[in-house]
């Protein structure tokens, strides 16, 4: 059965059980629930037809690559096992018409049947049990246990029951353990071929890990891969000398790589597929590497080589997407911690402003009422706090606006850069030269709180670190069809960034912390979660930083 909401099991990024319930709903509103059952009884037919299309290798064994349990296995996976009586006796009429067309007697069918109900009922209760809902492959943990429950300990037991079909149908009994192995192949490789593919491209939310503008490189690096399956396996043992047959195994390794690292899982099952179609459709219609042997002994072999890529390829795959969902995780938690630095600090701006900066301001007006009070030995001290005073309320309205301008909220992005350079200015003695665009508008507050702290924080790193005496802002509004988007360009003529413009290594230099790199790391991420770009050019005499923020 699923996991309650509170399963840890089940929660990654966004919990799982919305995952499932979205595609269930999808599966069922394809053409009403009353006729999902018919699609499913349709697409097991298909894949048994598929299944003979690759062939029905010799008069001893059947096809080696065997998809209608995988149909039924992803289907009983996504509905409610309530229903499952449902889909399994849909799907009877079909196996029992794909069977007869190939002569199979009543005997042979009715355990072909139960065989293939049962491995697909066990598939779907373990990986229900014990991984939960999609994603599937979404962590190492997830995919071992995949592979544990659907290609080794269900088609292996079932496959005790299985090798009974061809004994049945006038097969040795001496030849059991042939008659298992060739069983359990035909259903474990398409569990890790076929069920990967569906499970990552139509069983899981599409918008975790869209293409876009991959797409192309997605296509060409699939097609580079059916053309290197096609050299890799379109050639015989004798055709190539014997050292150069390992070669051509390791050919697809690369394409198949790329397509991992670059997609993640669905890039892995897409891969893992092309490689076992192509394989098999050269196993089968002509001379191939694994073409040493029988026929049966050639299957074999090549169901093993497949098996054997398959599963490291998945593996690796659920690594990387592990990988970048704790990436997106750590993401998403340095924008809380952003959002609440920045509630903090308007929430400390306002107290000091509004409780400390007007005590300071009422223990001024009683220091000069007391200067007309006081003795003249005592009026040089007490012009002294006087002093005091207008300096600690000059610092804490620089603190305050530091933390927090009230310009931002009033007046909105241009005021309070110009309030705020101006200050820089005379806090730094920096020449500060501010370009604003006549036509700048009110801003979304999150644009314009994101784009202050960027240039904050770019002329905080050249009072700090360049050694300029000048610096340039300039913002402009660029416009192209449909977008528009805000662009600040902060400009110094200092001694430059080490190690050139510092690139991915902002936080840390050599094993130690680099403050110029933080200050540019949280504007970067400040920027990367309203959609912006920062880009840093930097060289001795000059330093340029570039945030580009779309407007919505």
């Amino acid at each position: 059965m699923a996991r309650t909401p509170g399963s840890g099991r089940w929660q990654v990024i966004t919990h799982p059980m919305v995952h499932r319930a979205r595609f269930t709903l999808v599966f069922q509103n394809v053409s009403g629930v009353a006729t999902a059952p018919l699609l499913v009884s349709a697409a097991y037919y298909l894949g048994a037809l598929a299944a003979f299309s690759i062939g029905t290798l010799s008069d001893h064994i059947f096809a080696p690559f065997w998809p209608p349990n995988i149909v039924l296995f992803c289907t009983l996976l996504l509905v409610h096992p309530r229903r499952w009586w449902i889909f399994i006796a849909a799907v009877l009429p079909a196996h029992v018409l794909a069977e007869v067309q190939v002569g199979m007697p009543a005997a042979q069918c009715t355990v072909a049947f139960a065989t293939n109900c049962a491995v697909a009922m066990l598939n779907a209760w373990g990986v229900r049990s014990l991984i939960g809902g999609p994603p599937w492959f979404g962590t190492l943990r997830q995919a071992s246990l995949y592979i544990a429950i659907t290609v080794i300990a269900s088609p292996a037991l079932v496959a005790l029951g299985g090798a009974f079909v061809p004994i049945l149908g006038g097969g040795s009994p001496a030849d059991f353990w042939t008659f298992w192995a060739n069983w359990y192949f035909a259903n474990a490789l398409p569990a890790t071929t076929l069920a990967p593919f569906f499970l990552t491209w139509f069983g899981s939310p599409g918008a975790q890990h869209p293409l876009g503008r991959r797409k192309a490189e997605a296509v060409a690096v699939l097609f580079a891969l059916a053309v290197a399956c096609l050299a890799a396996f379109g050639v015989g043992p004798d055709t190539v000398k014997e050292g150069f047959v390992p070669t051509l195994l390791y050919l697809p390794i690369p394409l198949i790589l790329w397509a991992t690292l670059r997609f993640g899982e669905r890039g892995a099952s897409a891969a893992v597929l092309v490689v076992t179609l192509v394989s098999i459709w050269r196993n089968l219609s002509g001379v191939t590497l694994f073409s040493g042997g029988s026929t049966e002994d050639n299957v074999l072999a090549l169901q093993v080589f497949l098996t054997a890529v398959s599963i490291p390829v998945l593996l690796l795959a659920a690594a990387i997407e592990e990988l970048r969902r704790a990436q997106l995780r750590l993401h998403e938690l340095a924008g809380m911690l952003l959002r609440a630095q920045d509630v903090e600090r308007r929430r400390t701006a306002k107290e000091l402003h509004e409780s400390l900066g007007q005590d300071l301001a009422a223990v001024g007006m009683l220091v000069a009422d007391l200067q007309d009070q006081t003795t003249a030995s005592a009026a040089p001290k007490v012009q002294e706090i006087s002093n005091l005073l207008q300096r600690a309320l000059g610092e804490l309205r620089s603190m305050s606006y530091l933390l927090h301008p009230p310009l931002l909220d009033d007046a909105g992005l241009g005021l309070a850069l110009r309030s705020y350079v101006l200050d820089f200015q005379a806090r730094t003695g920096i020449d500060v030269e501010l370009s604003l665009p006549a036509d700048l508008e009110r801003l979304p507050e999150n644009v314009e709180l994101v784009a202050f702290r960027v240039v904050q924080e770019a002329l905080a790193n050249v009072y700090h670190h360049s050694e300029s005496a000048i610096a340039r802002v300039h913002v402009a509004i660029e416009r192209s069809p449909g977008t528009r988007r805000v662009v600040f360009k902060v400009e110094d003529s200092g001694k430059g960034l080490p190690d050139g413009p510092l690139l991915a290594r902002l936080s840390f230099q050599n094993g130690r912390s680099d403050t110029a790199g933080m200050g540019l790391q949280a504007a970067r991420e400040r920027l990367r979660l309203i959609g912006g770009q920062l880009q840093i050019k930097s060289e001795v005499g000059k330093t340029l930083v570039v945030a580009t923020i779309p407007i919505p």
